[in-house]
C-alpha cells in the first residue's frame, strides 16, 4: 500500500473537528484536501472514527536501565496504549560542568526507544546560569524545567542576563515541584513564577505540564514540537490515532473530545501499526530524536 487515500476523516484539530481527506505516498502525507474525487488509488474510509495526530506526551521520568521487559511494558502501558508516538522528556543536571555528560547519558538511554523523543533539561533554580543556557542553545535543548519548591532560589535568577541569550533560540521555561507541598503554597509559588516570567518577558508556560497526557496545542507550539508533531503536515510522515466515533460528535468543540472518554482502536506511525484492537506493538529502536530548530516559531 505505497499510495492510498484516507478519506472522510473526522480530524480533531485546534478549535473544531473538520472532515478532510489525506493522500499518502510511501508513508508520507502528499496532500490534504476535502476530497480526492478523481484519484484511483486505494481508499480507506475512516468516517466511523475520530482521527487525531499521534499524541505527544511528557514524562520526566522515562525509565533508564537494561531490564528489557520492564521498559517494554512501561512504554506499552504508559504511551503506546494511549496513542502516544512522541515523548517529551528531560535529563537532570546537578552541576554545571556535567551538562554534556548528562545529556549524552540521557540520549544513550533512549537509543532503544520505540517512540520519537525530544529532550529538555530539568534542574534547580541556582543552575539557571548563562553557561547552562548557552549549552542549551548549542545542543538544541528547547525546554527547561525549573524547580520552584525553593522559591527564594528562583527569585535570585538574573533574568536580565539570561534573556540576552534567548533572542535567536527562545527556550521555553516550565515550572515543576520536586516534592508535594500544600496547595496554598503551591499556588503562591506559581503566582510568583507567572508574575516574574511575564514581567521579564521570558518564554514560559504558566503551569506544570501534566505527565503522561497528550500535550495541548499551545504547549506544542510554545516548545516548538508543532508542526513537526501533533499535526498532519504535507511532506510529513503519517502518524495518526483512530478513536471510536460517538454519534452526533462531528463538528463538536475539541473540549468535548477527551481521549480518556473514547476508545482507541488503532495507532499508525511511520508505516508501522503500534496499536490495533486492544493490543500494542513494541518496536525497539524505531524512535528518533526530534531536534527543535526554533522553539515557539508558530506561536
Amino acid at each position: 500500500m505505497s499510495t492510498y487515500i484516507i478519506e472522510n476523516a473526522n480530524w480533531v484539530k485546534d478549535s473544531k473537528i473538520t472532515q478532510t481527506s489525506l493522500l499518502v505516498k510511501d508513508d508520507k502525507i502528499s496532500a490534504i484536501r476535502d476530497r480526492f474525487s478523481y484519484y484511483r488509488y486505494m481508499r480507506m474510509d475512516v468516517s466511523s472514527f475520530m482521527m487525531t495526530p499521534g499524541h505527544v506526551m511528557c514524562d520526566l521520568e522515562v525509565p533508564e536501565g537494561t531490564d528489557f521487559l520492564s521498559i517494554k511494558n512501561y512504554y506499552l502501558d504508559e504511551f503506546i496504549h494511549k496513542g502516544c508516538t512522541t515523548v517529551l522528556t528531560a535529563f537532570t543536571l546537578g552541576y554545571e560542568y556535567e551538562f554534556l555528560a548528562k545529556l549524552n547519558e540521557r540520549k544513550t538511554s533512549l537509543l532503544n526507544s520505540p517512540l520519537d523523543y525530544t529532550i529538555g533539561l530539568k534542574t534547580s533554580a541556582n543552575l539557571i546560569t548563562p553557561a547552562v543556557i548557552r549549552s542549551c542553545k548549542r545542543h538544541k535543548v528547547p525546554v527547561v524545567w525549573i524547580d520552584i519548591n525553593e522559591i527564594d532560589l528562583f527569585k535570585k535568577i538574573r533574568w536580565g542576563w539570561i534573556k540576552g541569550f534567548l533572542y535567536d533560540y527562545p527556550i521555553t521555561f516550565v515550572p515543576f515541584f520536586t516534592t508535594n507541598i500544600d496547595i496554598k503554597t503551591k499556588m503562591k509559588h506559581l503566582k510568583i513564577w507567572q508574575n516574574t516570567m511575564e514581567n521579564e518577558k521570558i518564554p514560559h508556560l504558566s503551569n506544570e505540564i501534566p505527565q503522561k497526557e497528550p500535550l495541548r496545542l499551545k504547549e506544542l507550539k510554545k516548545i516548538g514540537i508543532y508542526p513537526l508533531r501533533g499535526n498532519f503536515l504535507v511532506g510529513g510522515e503519517i502518524s495518526y490515532n483512530l478513536y471510536m466515533n460517538i454519534e452526533g460528535e462531528n463538528g463538536a468543540e475539541p473540549s468535548a473530545f477527551k481521549t480518556d472518554q473514547h476508545v482507541l482502536k488503532c495507532t499508525m506511525n511511520k508505516g508501522k501499526c503500534f496499536y490495533l484492537n486492544n493490543r500494542g506493538y513494541y518496536y525497539p529502536g524505531a524512535g528518533e530524536e526530534l531536534f527543535i530548530q526554533t522553539p515557539g516559531y508558530f506561536i
